[in-house]
């Protein structure tokens, strides 16, 4: 739970390396995902985002499909969810 605010931090400050660490550890985490699964799968959306603004579209879009896979019967109308399938969707029209 404190890696997200860490993560969110740094990633607002702009420092994507430091953020991209951050969220990779929310991944490595096994026993929270059961209380803290959106924060897990939050982690997708944001290396998503990171990857997109370093340049790495390949591994956005890896990132965005599993955010979406994880999420896919979230109730309509989330943010992150509307936002993950039209930045995917301008990738792949790239």
């Amino acid at each position: 739970m404190f890696y997200d605010s860490l993560a969110l931090a740094y990633y607002q400050a702009g420092d994507l390396e430091k953020a991209a660490e951050e969220y990779q550890k929310i991944q490595g985490l096994t026993s929270g995902r059961m209380y803290y699964g959106d924060i897990y799968a939050r982690s997708f959306y944001v290396l998503g985002k990171i990857n997109e603004e370093q340049g790495d579209a390949a591994k956005a879009s890896e990132r965005y499909e599993k955010f979406l896979d994880l999420w896919k019967d979230a109730d309509p109308g989330i943010a992150e969810v509307d936002d993950a399938k039209e930045r995917l969707e301008a990738l792949k029209d790239q």
